[in-house]
């Protein structure tokens, strides 16, 4: 079992599901003290809390314990789950993804976007949106 770094991949996983440290302590029983222990790898939670971290993320015991079932390339699986569904626009579609995979801070802002939970998500998009709207019909009037 690879442990290291496993504290890093319990704050994303809560981070992820939206929770504070203090939420997921009263979830799991533990204190607040000890969920910051654990995402600072200062104390190594017991099999019983890892089993109990895994149930309140909805995750397997490999992605919170192993780096690689952690953080995989998700552009490329990405592109294996929407590139695998035929579509109208798939040529569109790839240059959209080729555009992001090309531009590292884009793919950067989007894998953070990712890891917030979907309300913060909504809420973001909700603003977002609108606003890109607004700058690409001032660039079309250029």
């Amino acid at each position: 079992m690879h442990m290291k770094g496993f504290g890093e991949r319990i704050k994303h996983f809560r981070l992820k599901r939206g929770f504070s440290q203090e939420e997921l302590a009263s979830q799991l029983n533990v204190s607040r003290t000890t969920i910051s222990k654990w995402e600072c790898s200062k104390q190594t939670p017991s099999i019983f809390d890892f089993l109990s971290l895994c149930s309140c993320f909805q995750v397997t015991l490999d992605q919170l314990i192993e780096p690689s079932s952690y953080k995989p390339d998700h552009l490329h699986d990405f592109q294996l789950l929407y590139l695998t569904r035929k579509r109208e626009s798939d040529s569109r579609d790839d240059a959209i993804l080729k555009l992001i995979d090309k531009q590292p801070s884009l793919k950067n802002l989007l894998l953070q976007f990712s890891s917030l939970s979907p309300t913060l998500q909504k809420e973001l998009l909700t603003d977002i949106i609108p606003l890109l709207k607004k700058l690409f019909s001032a660039l079309q009037r250029q």
